[in-house]
């Protein structure tokens, strides 16, 4: 608490310039004291919604000249909240102040955006600004209050055209993409220009340091206002109260410091005035906000008349948000939760300094993030920019379970970008790191093309050649490509990648484990997802499975052919590939694949058959004397039984089937191990006894 001397000075200050008269600026020892005061208040605790709005009025009228009003403007930090009162007096000084004290003005408002307390009225009041929109000097932030502000009311055809003849004058501004993008958004047919389809931030933010100042003083005052809150537990209740009560129990303004995303308000949905009957009917056919939605039945009913919160961030904390995103998929609330998002993860992860001290808060949103797109089932495309320049700079420690599990829910793009902007960053943490590290990027990479496999590539041809609108929620226009070319691209080279890592860990039996798990998923590919081609592992990737100890028998064969079909008894799943072949020549080729050569892979599949039957008939798995084999490397590491441990009777895929024909074959006191069929001269019964078993 300040002492009453602290108070007195700061009240003199105030006074100062509120009361005082003309003050003398050259030499004036006192008016650098009162500033020096001033600013000092401002940075520490902030100051209250009176003080602001007495402030406001010296330093918006310029009185005391552009010097001291600038600096004045830049100390209206507020404590909790923003008077709206303050912002009319800003608009109202703004018709008659300087350009640069404008320009001072607007970026205020759009620093303390997030905290002015009813923003319905700076909505009603906001337009005024459009009458500065020629001005050269304050076109950028106009055009960002503006976009912030935007209803469907506000779009004119007069405004648009104006905006239309700047972007001829001004060339193509981004400010100006970035308003006449949230136009086209309400009425496309206004809007005749092309909206690039590379989103980049439309307006960069100038003032971090103010912006930094604002958010301490927050904070401290959060900090101070809770320090009766005896652990973690308890301040996240009250969080959680907050949410289900929305309107009561902790304030907005200190819901806000404690946790950065919004929660859903409307300054509209405060009715205190109870009316007539006839009013309410009058009233019924009203924009309903979106506060007063209790329930999920409210919201099915009246999916026209829904008002959109203030924030749209909002919808990282409310699943009814999520729900009305999710099946309603208008533009405006994607492209304005878009920018919400993509502006605060830049803050977040780009531009602001870490601490330990905000890792928890970073945390929180990361992980809310991740609830949202699993919920819709897909990625956000500004999110993946975010990332894409995030991993460039990312020390792979800070968020690396978020960041993982953001990055495979990424969206399908060509193999060049994906390389370029994930594949290479993950690829330096991954020969860097240590085997555990390892693991958890292959599960990444896992998890990403199984993602590609069910979700994206269904989406992708769903959507093009057609190009069919609402097929995702959140629309991203990267053109046309073939997406099974960039999936095989990554099935190589994540290939290569384990390849190099059990390299560099020794055949780590972990790292093995999710390799292993890899090649599972791809073989699969066709079997559940219908994707058209098969992948075999590269041949030095197969001998590094066989030559370990912990592969070569117990998963000798996912090791050596990639189908986890063997090893659950189900050898007619191997037809499968050459099914699809015939298929493809039935059809006449209706599935084309850039860079698919049809003879390299029936040569490879045949190939790949006769290693089947040298090694599970033939017993010669690596003496067969073909140069062409998957299977032929020298044999120093591995043990002189490797090819009965291959066999019809001894894999471990069939190693039941022959204990169970020796039992139904062999008297009790006869039956020995599982070689003696091969001596025996069994080998065609034992095929027939296991495709009966088989097919029963």
């Amino acid at each position: 608490m300040p002492s009453l001397d602290e108070s007195n000075i700061f009240q003199d200050t105030l006074e100062y310039f509120v009361n005082g008269g003309k003050i003398k600026k050259r030499g004036n020892v006192e008016l650098s004291l009162a500033l020096k005061t001033l600013e000092d208040v401002s940075k520490s605790k902030g100051l209250s919604p009176e003080d602001i709005i007495s402030l406001i009025k010296v330093a918006a009228s310029g009185y005391h000249g552009d010097v001291i009003s600038c600096k004045l403007i830049k100390c209206l930090v507020p404590a909790s909240q923003f008077p709206v009162r303050a912002v009319e007096l800003a608009l109202s000084f703004m018709c008659t102040s300087k350009p640069s004290n404008k320009a001072t003005l607007l970026r205020l408002l759009i620093a303390v955006y997030d905290y002015i307390d009813e923003k319905e009225t700076v909505q009603k009041l906001g337009y005024l600004l459009f009458y500065f929109i020629e001005n050269t000097v304050l076109t950028p932030y106009v055009c960002h209050l503006l976009y912030l502000l935007t209803r469907k009311e506000d779009v004119r055809l007069y405004r648009v055209r104006k905006l239309l003849e700047l972007q001829t004058k001004l060339g193509p501004q981004p400010y100006l993409i970035g308003l006449l993008s949230i136009y086209k958004l309400y009425f496309p047919n206004l809007v005749s220009i092309v909206i690039p389809n590379t989103r980049k931030q439309f307006f960069p933010t100038r003032d971090r340091q103010w912006y930094a100042v604002i958010k301490e003083v927050q904070e401290r005052n959060q900090a101070a206002d809770t320090a009766h809150m005896k652990s973690s537990l308890e301040l996240s209740e009250k969080l959680q109260a907050a949410e289900l009560s929305m309107l009561h129990g902790i304030p907005p303004a200190k819901r806000r410091k404690v946790d950065p995303i919004p929660v859903v308000h409307s300054s509209s949905s405060r009715l205190t005035v109870k009316l007539s009957s006839r009013l309410m009917a009058m009233l019924e056919e009203k924009p309903l906000p979106f506060v007063q939605i209790q329930n999920i039945e409210t919201l099915l009913k009246n999916p026209d008349r829904v008002e959109l919160p203030s924030q749209m961030g909002a919808a990282l904390r409310s699943p009814l948000l999520q729900c009305f995103m999710s099946y309603n998929a208008d533009p405006l609330m994607t492209s304005r939760f878009s920018y919400w998002i993509q502006d605060t993860l830049c803050e977040k992860l780009l531009y602001s300094t870490q601490t330990p001290a905000c890792f928890p808060e970073i945390e929180s949103i990361l992980k809310k993030l991740i609830q949202f797109t699993e919920f819709i089932q897909e990625g956000i495309p500004v999110v993946d920019k975010v990332l894409f320049r995030y991993l460039q700079i990312w020390n792979g420690l800070d968020f690396r379970q978020e960041i993982f599990r953001l990055v495979s829910r990424c969206r399908l793009y060509p193999f060049s970008v994906l390389n370029e902007n994930i594949l290479e960053p993950l690829r330096k943490l991954f020969v860097r790191t240590s085997v555990f590290i390892k693991c958890q990027v292959m599960l990444c990479l896992s998890q990403l093309l199984q993602n590609y496999a069910m979700v994206e590539i269904p989406r992708y041809n769903q959507k093009y050649p057609e190009a069919k609108p609402g097929i995702s929620v959140f629309e991203d226009d990267i053109g046309m490509f073939d997406p099974l070319t960039s999936v095989i691209e990554l099935i190589g080279y994540v290939d290569r990648l384990a390849s190099v890592g059990l390299a560099l860990e020794n055949d780590h039996n972990i790292l093995l484990h999710f390799t292993l798990s890899f090649y599972e998923l791809v073989s699969t590919l066709y079997a559940r997802y219908g994707l058209p081609f098969v992948y075999l592992p590269s041949r030095h990737m197969i001998r590094a499975l066989l030559c370990d100890n912990a592969t070569v028998f117990p998963v000798g064969g996912r090791a050596v052919f990639c189908f986890p079909h063997i090893t659950k008894c189900d050898c007619f799943h191997l037809v499968n590939p050459c099914n699809w072949m015939l298929k493809d020549d039935a059809t006449n080729n209706e599935i084309e694949i850039p860079g698919y050569q049809k003879k390299e892979t029936i040569h490879s599949l045949n190939i790949l058959i006769l290693d089947l039957c040298d090694s599970l008939w033939r017993r010669k798995a690596f003496s067969h004397g073909r140069n062409d084999s998957y299977l032929n490397f020298d044999l120093e590491h591995l043990a002189t039984e490797a090819s009965d441990g291959l066999s019809l009777y001894l894999h471990q895929a069939f190693l039941p089937f022959a204990l169970l024909f020796l039992k139904e074959t062999q008297p009790k006191e006869n039956i020995g191990h599982p070689k003696g069929i091969k001596y025996g001269n069994y080998g065609n019964v034992l095929g027939v006894f296991k495709l009966n078993k088989l097919i029963k």
